[in-house]
């Protein structure tokens, strides 16, 4: 049985993972929960995202690496208007400006160096 309460994770493998983290650390401002570097073959960086943690896997050198599709994330902030701004002016890499819903989100959508669709979103009050 899957716990009520217990963790969800986000898991990828990068195929630029210093990109990949320099997005999810810098850009979006997620706090690392804990990271390990054990070699080329062995490393990784697990995010706090809400209740949930994305944790993302540098490419092991004899492996393929296989991009993710048909992916995304949908993450809550604070201000999503203030979060387009910022990510227009930092350049990101932005797909969808900040949309009302009628289900009650604002939302907005990016691309991260994967390919992965990060929605942002914030409840309209």
């Amino acid at each position: 049985m899957v716990l009520r309460n217990g963790e969800f994770r986000f898991v990828f493998t990068a195929g630029d993972y210093a990109k990949s983290i320099a997005f999810y650390r810098d850009e979006l401002e997620l706090p690392v929960h804990h990271d390990w570097d054990y070699g080329p073959d062995d490393k990784g960086t697990v995010f706090h995202a809400g209740p949930a943690l994305i944790e993302i896997f540098a490419a092991v050198s004899n492996m393929a690496y296989i991009k993710p599709t048909g992916v995304g994330m949908l993450l809550q902030v604070d201000d999503v208007d203030a979060w387009y701004k910022r990510a227009f002016d930092r350049n990101l890499p932005v797909t969808q400006e900040p949309t009302t819903y009628p289900w009650g989100h604002r939302v907005m959508r990016l691309v991260d160096p994967d390919g992965i669709v990060v929605s942002l979103f914030s409840p309209v009050k």
